[in-house]
C-alpha cells in the first residue's frame, strides 16, 4: 500500500477533499495510537508495519510475501532491506490490538458521523445488528480460546470466533465487532456494543433483538428499536388500533427477569407498535413479517416506511458478505487468538476505507451507495495506491479514483432472482473424517 495515497497529513487531506480520511487516517493520528514499537530506529516501524498491513488484508493475496513485495514496488523502505518477509511478521506481532482497535473503529465512526441527513432514515441515523462467525487455523490456542463446534469430531473441524456486528445503514460502515466463543452468545456480544449508540438512534434488528428487556434498557439511552417480532403471540383487535394490521400495545415486563440484568432496572411495562405487512417478491410467495417498534407516532413513521426500513435489513447482509468472501475474512490464517484479533481490526479497517470511498463516489454521483461496487472500489483503490507519486499529485489521483468509481455504476436491478445454486463441481476429494495424524498413520502402515 503506497504511503503517498493512503496516509497524508490532515492538511492534504482536506485540501483534496478526503474530510472523513483527513480525520481518522492522517498520518499524525495513525502515528499517535500505533505509538513507537521500542527504542531502536527498525525498517519496519509501526507506521510502515500498519500500512503494509492494511495493504495485505486489501489485496486478494493475502500472503506476507505478497505484501512485502508490493510495499518494496511502492518504495516504502530501502530497495537494501531484506527481501524475507519474517522482519515484517514480527513487526506485526508487536503491534498493539488495542491501537488496531480504535484505528478500525475510527474510521467507521467518522464515516458515520459524515453522512448527510438526505441519506438517513427520516434524518435519523439507523444501525443494523447482527451475528456472524469467522474460523480460525486449527491450532491449540485457537481451540481453547474459540472451540470449535461440539458436534464436529477432534481434529476434523476448525475453531470458531464469532462476531457481533454493528452497522450504519446509510453509509455501510461498520461501527466495531464484539468477539467471543461459543454459539448461542449473539445478544451477549451485542450488548457489548451498546456504548456505540447514541441518543435518537434507531437499531434494526431481527426476531433476537426484540427482547422486553433489550427493548426497555435501550429506550433508557434514548435509542429507539424496530425489530421482527420473536417468541410473543399478538391479537390486532386489542390495544389502540391505527391502521390495518397496526396498533399500539402495552407489554408488560416477564415474570422471571433475565439473570444477565443483574441489578438493572427496568419498568413493568411500556406501549409498543406492533404491525404487520407482506413482503412479495417475484418467483416467491409473499412472506408474512411481523415488527415491534418503540416508534409510535403513526403520523411521522407510517407503516409503509417502516416496512421499507425492515425490508433494507437486508443489506448487513450483503455488507458482511463483501467483508467476509470479497476481503476474505471468512477464514483468518494467524495461528494464535491475539494475532487472529489483530487481523480481524485490519479487516474491519480495511472495509471502512473502502466504505469511506464508495460513500464519497455516490455524493459525486448523486445515487445511492449501493450502486457503488465494492470490489471495484477495491481494485481501482489497489491500482491507483501502487502509483508511486509525489505528495503534490495526491489531489489529483484521489479525484480520479472518485470521479472513475462514480462513473463505474452497477446496474439498478430492484428484486432480483437468482438461483444459489454452483454450476461448477468442486473437485472429488474425500472428506476429512478422521484427525490428519490418524490419517497419516493408516497411509504409513499401507
Amino acid at each position: 500500500m503506497a504511503k503517498s495515497f493512503i496516509v497524508r497529513n490532515a492538511r492534504q487531506l482536506k485540501a483534496a477533499g478526503a474530510k472523513v480520511l483527513a480525520t481518522a487516517f492522517s498520518s499524525g493520528l495513525v502515528r499517535r495510537v500505533l505509538g513507537r514499537l521500542g527504542k531502536r530506529k527498525r525498517v519496519f516501524d509501526a507506521f510502515t508495519t500498519w500500512l503494509i498491513f492494511l495493504g495485505q488484508t486489501l489485496d486478494a493475496d493475502h500472503s506476507c510475501r505478497n505484501a512485502l513485495a508490493q510495499a518494496r514496488a511502492a518504495g516504502l523502505f530501502s530497495a537494501n532491506a531484506s527481501v524475507h518477509s519474517g522482519g515484517y511478521c514480527q513487526a506485526r506481532n508487536r503491534l498493539r490490538e488495542e491501537a488496531l482497535h480504535r484505528l478500525a473503529t475510527g474510521l467507521g465512526a467518522e464515516l458515520s458521523q459524515g453522512e448527510r441527513e438526505a441519506d438517513r432514515w427520516h434524518e435519523r441515523r439507523v444501525v443494523v445488528a447482527d451475528g456472524s462467525s469467522v474460523t480460525l487455523p486449527d491450532t491449540l490456542e485457537n481451540q481453547e480460546a474459540y472451540p470449535q463446534p461440539r458436534p464436529q469430531l477432534p481434529g476434523c473441524g476448525f475453531p470458531v470466533m464469532y462476531l457481533g456486528t454493528l452497522m450504519s445503514l446509510a453509509s455501510g460502515a461498520l461501527l466495531d465487532f464484539a468477539t467471543g466463543s461459543g454459539n448461542g452468545n449473539e445478544l451477549t456480544l451485542w450488548r457489548q456494543l451498546w456504548d456505540r449508540l447514541g441518543p435518537g438512534d434507531i437499531v434494526l434488528g431481527d426476531s433476537k433483538y426484540c427482547s422486553y428487556a433489550d427493548i426497555a434498557l435501550l429506550r433508557q439511552r434514548d435509542v429507539d428499536v424496530v425489530a421482527r417480532l420473536g417468541v410473543r403471540k399478538t391479537d390486532f383487535r386489542k390495544g389502540t388500533i391505527v391502521g390495518i394490521a397496526d396498533h399500539i400495545i402495552c407489554w408488560h415486563a416477564p415474570k422471571k427477569l433475565p439473570a444477565w440484568l443483574g441489578s438493572q432496572v427496568i419498568p413493568p411495562f411500556m406501549p409498543l407498535r406492533e404491525l404487520r405487512f407482506k413482503i412479495a417478491v417475484p418467483g416467491f410467495r409473499p412472506k408474512t413479517v411481523t415488527v415491534v417498534t418503540t416508534l409510535l407516532d403513526t403520523a411521522a413513521y407510517p407503516k409503509e416506511d417502516l416496512a421499507e426500513l425492515f425490508f433494507s435489513r437486508w443489506q448487513i447482509e450483503l455488507r458482511l458478505r463483501d467483508i467476509k468472501t470479497m476481503l476474505g475474512m471468512d477464514h483468518l490464517r494467524t495461528k494464535t487468538p491475539e494475532r487472529a484479533r489483530k487481523e480481524v481490526w485490519m479487516f474491519l479497517a480495511a472495509h471502512n476505507l473502502l466504505r469511506t470511498l464508495m460513500y464519497s463516489a455516490a455524493q459525486e454521483a448523486d445515487a445511492p451507495v449501493a450502486r457503488i461496487s465494492f470490489q471495484g472500489c477495491r481494485q481501482r483503490l489497489l491500482a491507483t495506491a501502487t502509483h508511486v507519486g509525489t505528495h503534490a499529485g495526491f489531489t489529483r489521483l484521489y479525484h480520479r479514483l472518485i470521479r472513475d468509481l462514480a462513473h463505474d455504476l452497477n446496474p439498478d436491478r430492484p428484486f432480483r432472482v437468482e438461483p444459489r445454486a454452483v454450476k461448477r463441481r468442486p473437485k472429488q476429494y474425500n472428506l476429512l473424517n478422521k484427525p490428519r495424524a490418524v490419517l497419516k498413520q493408516l497411509l504409513e502402515a499401507a
